[in-house]
């Protein structure tokens, strides 16, 4: 768990730290191309139908039963055929379409399309190497591998970040270079993986086979998945395909959002324990546990995530200023960054009520949510891009969210809990986190202003440090927090 978790963390630091770099290094114009990329990979991934989760699911199983190695074996190469194949045809479908998408579809004022056009089609190569690797990483979760993979994605999450920092100091500052070294790194990568799964699920003396059996067996789980990915991909990647247009602007929104992702990436491992215990509680009718830990699990939630959403929230311009160097960035970044923190604070707080479904069985709630909050997006999200850009974009993630709060929460509480239990979710796991977040913030905003109007990175440090602990002082949860982890250390000193 340790190792998985700092996986996690690594990737998105190297990812905060080094944007700021590349840009300078590149220009905001060709780091468009890098989050134009991120967007294409992210859309085709509609395109694994399910198979990386089922292949996950059918190889726990057979792990579990006795002389399954030759169906593990033959279920891994089945599936892999395919992701392969599909990988490949779309690969050359990138590199033949690359001249079309440099002059029709993306907007650039400085890049030769000449210089967009090898960038798509060395897009196209990336992803062909890419696209396989949600096999052999389904399958390395199917076998309990987890640790391997984590250690796995360090290492060559490592070599793709800093490896390509070498290649645009030393080699090339173009960003072809850039997409170049990615490719050769995506391929050693990939092979590595599946090297690693074919040592832990080979058979001696038996070679695999294309096995039409193996594939019936997880279609139907890999069709559920399909769909639920489908409709998610309206909801969190239809806004980056629009803004996509523009590289600039593409380049502002993914920058908003790599910020804001640090909120969901501090809170998303708490699905791993929230949501077996929730599970727990249903399967032995306990709801009297279950509501009590929804409370607890969302005021958690609340008390995390409100402080950093409004520090970004007030000092939006402040952090990028320091962060990126840029003032032209900073100025353009700023307000969406400031409307997508929004929408992502309003996306945690219906993370618990999520769970709760999953854990009642219902998996309609969240696939029927999801698909009205699609058919209220995408038109809006054309209007608004029209007219705002990326500004418009993240207006339109922020409506989507709120939505999500003040419609589909209340239906919620009313299918499982009752008005009185939304009262209380509301008032105490909520409000009062929020308000105690936002006061402190907007002190800090307002002594920034007075007295720190330059404000450098030590004095930032220690104006944030100073408001963590009042904020520590006045939530009661995080008081009873420190003094028992206190009582415990003396405890075991003595």
């Amino acid at each position: 768990m340790v190792v998985i978790l700092f996986s996690r963390i690594w990737g998105a630091v190297l990812a905060i730290v080094l944007v700021p770099v590349y840009v300078k290094l590149l220009g905001i114009e060709s780091y468009g191309l890098v989050a134009f990329y991120g967007t294409l990979a992210g859309a085709l991934a509609l395109l694994d139908l399910g198979l990386s989760a089922s292949i996950s699911r059918q190889v726990a199983i057979y792990k579990t039963q006795h002389n399954k190695e030759k169906d593990l074996n033959d279920l891994v190469f089945s599936v892999e055929i395919i992701n392969w194949a599909i990988a490949l045809v779309v690969g050359v479908l990138i590199v033949i379409l690359s001249n079309s998408i440099a002059i029709h579809w993306v907007k650039n004022k400085t890049l030769p399309i000449a210089t967009i056009q090898q960038s798509v089609m060395l897009m196209g190569l990336i992803f062909a190497f890419q696209f396989p690797t949600s096999v052999y990483d389904g399958a390395m979760v199917g076998l309990q591998k987890q640790n391997a993979n984590a250690v796995l994605n360090i290492v060559f999450t490592t070599l793709k970040a800093l490896g390509v920092l070498l290649v645009l100091k030393f080699v090339s500052q173009r960003i072809e270079a850039y997409f170049i070294w990615q490719a050769i790194v995506t391929l050693v990568y990939t092979v590595a993986m599946r090297w690693y799964v074919k040592q832990k699920i080979k058979v001696a003396s038996v070679k695999p086979i294309f096995s039409k059996e193996q594939l019936k067996i997880i279609w139907r789980f890999a069709v559920g998945i399909t769909g639920i990915a489908l409709v998610t991909f309206f909801i969190t990647q239809i806004d980056k395909i629009v803004v996509s247009r523009d590289l600039v602007q593409l380049s502002y929104y993914s920058l908003a959002f790599l910020l804001s992702s640090g909120i969901n990436a501090i809170v998303s491992p708490m699905q791993s324990i929230i949501y077996p215990k929730l599970t727990q509680f249903v399967a032995t009718n306990n709801n009297e546990g279950l509501v009590a830990l929804f409370h607890k699990s969302c005021k958690w939630i609340s008390i995390i995530v409100f402080p950093i959403g409004f520090t970004l929230l007030f000092f939006a311009n402040e952090i990028l200023l320091l962060w990126t160097k840029n003032e032209t960035l900073t100025t353009h970044t700023a307000p969406i960054l400031q409307v997508v923190v929004a929408g992502t604070l309003f996306n945690c707080m219906t993370m618990v009520p999520y769970f709760v479904t999953l854990a009642k069985g219902n998996t309609k709630y969240g696939l029927y949510q999801n698909i009205i909050a699609a058919i209220i997006s995408v038109p809006l999200l054309f209007w608004w891009v029209t007219n705002y850009g990326a500004l418009g974009a993240s207006w339109v993630w922020l409506t989507v969210n709120a939505g999500a709060f003040f419609i589909s929460i209340p239906v919620f509480n009313y299918l499982y809990f009752n008005k009185k239990q939304y009262w209380r979710w509301l008032i105490n796991d909520v409000l009062w986190p929020l308000l105690a977040a936002g006061i402190i913030a907007f002190g800090c905003k307002y002594f920034q202003k007075q007295f720190l109007p330059n404000i450098t990175i030590p004095y930032f440090a220690i104006l944030m440090l100073f408001a963590m602990v009042i904020y520590l002082c006045i939530i009661p949860e995080t008081r009873n927090f420190i003094k028992n982890s206190i009582i415990s250390v003396n405890k075991f000193n003595k």
